[in-house]
């Protein structure tokens, strides 16, 4: 991964000769938090993958779910995701018939199954992943966008590793803060509903694969239950890992 590279040029009138995108740009007017957003998205590369502008990309997802009682459901499923739209797709087949399920960051858009598939479990399933996941694909590109505002950035600790921390107002129904690495930008993890141990809130993990294209994409997010004592609990929510990533 490339390292951080202070995107101070963006914020100068010859800001585009430097190489930035717009979103770049977006991320340079954040204030406080502009650098290390700037350095997150820049390190993501899909700016140039896209040619400046965000747009579909499909995967394989191997998706895991777990019930109160621990009790675990998985399967494969193929994804699409248009990071520019804000929609995510997952479709994917049972022994009784296939399924398709749809997503925005509002909800589960739409379920649609052939007559043997269970589809209020595909509904009860994806209708708590979709959006999620929809959501921390996008990641750094959420504050640029939205109702979701960012706070200045601070120094934290996230299981005894130094981060880089930054809250969000606004409309943080779907974060509370991102954690991001000071070496790189890369996001490492997103909490949702509380930000302290013994909250009763859930903190996403993020694991990344350098792609032959030269862009960075999360090859697995797992969301657990913060933890009581530590913030990166290890009662599992869901885990989505991720192949075959294709721009």
């Amino acid at each position: 991964m490339r390292t951080v590279r202070v995107g101070l040029t963006c914020l100068l009138g010859m800001a585009w000769l430097a190489g930035c995108d717009r979103y770049q740009m977006a991320a340079s007017k954040l204030g406080p938090a502009s650098e290390i957003v700037s350095a997150s998205i820049e390190n993501l590369g899909w700016g140039k993958v896209f040619g400046g502008s965000l747009g579909s990309v499909s995967f394989t997802a191997i998706v895991t779910t777990y019930d109160k009682d621990g009790q675990k459901y998985t399967d494969r499923q193929k994804m699409v995701v248009d990071l520019g739209a804000n929609t995510i797709i997952a479709k994917g087949a049972t022994p009784l018939g296939t399924w398709t399920a749809m997503a925005g960051q509002g909800g589960l858009v739409s379920v649609a199954a052939e007559p043997g598939v269970d589809a209020a479990l595909v509904r009860r399933r994806m209708g708590m992943v979709l959006p999620i996941l929809l959501h921390r694909l996008r990641g750094p590109y959420n504050l640029l966008e939205g109702a979701e505002v960012a706070r200045s950035p601070q120094n934290a600790q996230v299981g005894g590793v130094p981060v880089i921390r930054v809250g969000v107002t606004g409309d943080n129904s779907l974060a509370i803060a991102y954690y991001f690495g000071p070496a790189t930008g890369i996001l490492k993890y997103v909490t949702a509903g509380a930000d302290s141990p013994g909250g009763s809130g859930a903190v996403t993990s993020y694991e990344y694969r350098s792609l032959a294209n030269g862009a960075t994409f999360p090859s697995l997010i797992q969301v657990n239950r913060i933890g009581s004592n530590v913030l990166l609990g290890e009662t599992p929510v869901f885990q989505v890992e991720i192949s075959d990533v294709k721009f």
